[in-house]
């Protein structure tokens, strides 16, 4: 089936992060779409490059959608890839000296230190290399050693001299610059990264240009219809395209799932300029809701914060339905220092005398005197890469049983024992039926600068990647995620990969894609006959229930602790039941548990545990915030 037609089975797919790496998903996207419909698509910084391309693909799919992502990785070869990382002014230094970090290894750095700080290297060098001369010219011994000397000197300054520009670059520039060397627009007449993805996904999508940018209503409702500003519908419980992403707000220390119905997030007009290209900010601004034009015109509370905001250049972030796509996905691969941060405002409703009174703040407002509304205390946040909370959120999209499968691209380095192939279907990894895939394993050494810091990279991306990382061998989790792997001079910070590696690339990622169409499939299993993806509905079941003992008892007790009757319509100490219908759900609800847990508590210990101890590991059912 080609890529045009819908298929009737439906899927899910989540793709991790790696800078370059994503030019792997432009053909494992294409190749699934032969045999699925995409319904959600969700991943981190380069993976949510490929959500969005994706999800918008699908949403184009009968206009060639697909053919535009199938096209994709011809853009990027040659050169082209780096090219669309366009730096600073002053930042430009450190951009041109990780390139030739990139190209050449450390034995690059040096000429390349020369050729971009060539003022800087002349002071340092100076002082050294007039003594030199000095030396030489006096000819004697004393000369000789004033020589050396000089030679001493020359080198100790050009060290210093360095060394102080980059840490001002460093210290200064780079936090200047939105803590980044790129803000992603293009600085030298030719498009940057956010550019041209903007028009990736939007070309994806086949949007005409009066349609641009892609919206997240336009995957909801499965066509373009402009959604109107301000406060309506949130996000359809069934959306058609189901697009989602993870950044991580520094200031907040917690990721956030985009795109998020939170309404007290502004931006600040002048600086978003900077980052999105003038068609994007036109559909922020329209989406945005409407500033009251004067005091007269304030009715609401959220109305006299948008117009106080608006005096300090700040405006409310849209709903999510008319937020522009490019802005999550460019909210999501803020990679630290390369790319930089997006920041955000908000309202400190804990400051004094903050006003919350319409009438006190259009008076406020029209006598333009000192008062309370000078206590509103705007904070800025700090938006920066998904990766550092959540690189592969692999449980996008699940519930407690699967209607269909969610697919999952991980990303790895080869193993020591292992070489890349030319056949790219052996550089894939994935558990097929029930196997368990060993965890990855990393050596440290002992002694030597390697020791700290090798210890120094492993606990940082343990911290960053143990939520992610302990569900690979998860039962339901590990049979649905393929890895394909990559040597050090793919993907990663590779900003300029020829045009031979990333066709490589994109056929491992088609090798991946096409694996676990097999696998999910085709029958596997003789007596009963049934595919993988049967096995992993089955599985998916028995995990469920192996957590139900637990959880069943743990309510049980609490229940009894709680000590309330059903149908009980006494005032609790918060949160009420509003309505007797819900009351009498809740009830239902309560009696369903009660006698769910009691069949547990009737059940004897050996069918218990024979119950709970497999598949393995055991896993719980528990509360948790959405993130």
């Amino acid at each position: 089936m080609g890529t045009t037609q819908r298929p009737e089975q439906q899927c899910d797919l989540v793709m991790k992060g790696g800078i370059t790496s994503g030019v792997i998903y432009p053909a494992a996207l294409v190749r699934l779409a032969e045999s699925y419909r995409f319904r959600g698509l969700g991943g981190t910084s380069a993976g949510a490059i490929g959500a969005a391309v994706g999800a918008a693909a699908e949403l184009g799919r009968e206009r060639g959608g697909f053919d535009a992502v199938a096209k994709l990785p011809a853009t990027l070869g040659d050169g082209a890839l780096g090219e669309l990382f366009q730096a600073q002014p002053r930042t430009a230094g450190l951009l041109r000296l990780l390139f030739a970090y990139l190209r050449s290894g450390w034995a690059a750095l040096l000429p390349a230190v020369l050729r971009t700080f060539p003022l800087t290297s002349v002071a340092g060098l100076l002082p050294g290399v007039a003594l030199v001369v000095v030396g030489v010219l006096d000819g004697d011994v004393a000369g000789i050693l004033l020589a050396v000397a000089g030679v001493l000197l020359a080198v100790v300054g050009w060290l210093v001299a360095v060394g102080l520009r980059l840490v001002r670059i460093a210290t200064v520039d780079v936090p200047t610059n939105l803590f980044g060397i790129c803000r992603g627009l293009g600085t030298n007449g030719t498009p940057g990264f956010t550019e041209w993805l903007s028009d990736a996904i939007d070309d994806a999508a086949v949007l005409t240009d009066a349609q641009r940018p892609l919206l997240f209503g336009d995957l909801w409702a499965g066509e373009v219809a402009r959604p109107v500003a301000g406060f309506g519908t949130p996000m359809p419980a069934h959306p058609e395209i189901d697009l989602r992403m993870i950044t991580t707000c520094l200031s907040f220390g917690r990721p956030y799932e985009l795109p998020m119905e939170v309404r007290t997030f502004f931006y600040e007009e002048s600086v978003w300029e900077t980052l999105f290209p003038p068609h994007v900010m036109a559909a922020l601004r329209a989406g945005s809701d409407p500033v009251p034009a004067d005091v007269d015109d304030v009715t609401t509370e959220t109305g006299w914060l948008d117009l106080v905001a608006s005096r300090r250049g700040l405006r409310r972030l849209p709903p999510a339905r008319s937020l522009p796509v490019i802005v999550a996905t460019r909210l999501s691969l803020s990679f630290p220092a390369l790319i930089s941060a997006v920041p955000m405002w908000d309202v400190d409703f804990g400051a004094e005398d903050t006003p919350m009174s319409v009438a006190a703040v259009r008076a406020a407002l029209r006598d333009e005197r000192p008062t309370p509304i000078s206590a509103v205390s705007f904070r800025r946040l700090w938006f920066s890469d998904g990766g550092l909370c959540s690189n592969f959120p692999v449980q996008f999209f699940d519930g407690a049983l699967p209607t269909r499968p969610t697919f999952a691209i991980n990303l790895g380095s080869f193993p020591d024992d292992r070489a890349p192939d030319p056949d790219q279907s052996r550089n894939i990894e994935y558990a097929r039926t029930n196997d368990v895939i060993p965890a990855t394993y990393s050596d440290l050494p002992t002694s030597g600068i390697g020791a700290l810091t090798g210890f120094a990279g492993l606990a940082f991306g343990t911290a960053r990647n143990w939520n992610d990382s302990s569900h690979l061998q998860f039962p339901g989790y590990r049979d649905r995620i393929v890895k394909v792997f990559q040597t050090d001079r793919e993907g990663g910070l590779n900003l300029d990969m020829e045009r031979d590696v990333i066709d490589g690339l994109g056929a491992r990622g088609a090798a991946a894609a096409a694996a676990m169409v097999e696998q999910f499939g085709s029958d596997h299993y003789r007596e009963p006959h049934a595919t993988g993806w049967d096995n992993h509905r089955w599985v998916r079941y028995r995990a469920l229930l192996a957590c139900m003992p637990a959880f069943l008892g743990s309510y049980a007790a609490g229940r009894a602790a709680l000590g309330l009757e059903l149908g009980i319509e006494k005032d609790p100490p918060s949160y009420p039941f509003t309505r007797a219908a819900t009351r009498d759900l809740a009830a239902e609800l309560s009696e369903a548990l009660d006698r769910a847990a009691a069949v547990v508590g009737a059940a004897d210990p050996e069918t218990i545990a024979d119950l709970s101890g497999v598949p393995n590991p055991e896993g719980v059912i528990r509360r948790v915030p959405r993130t």
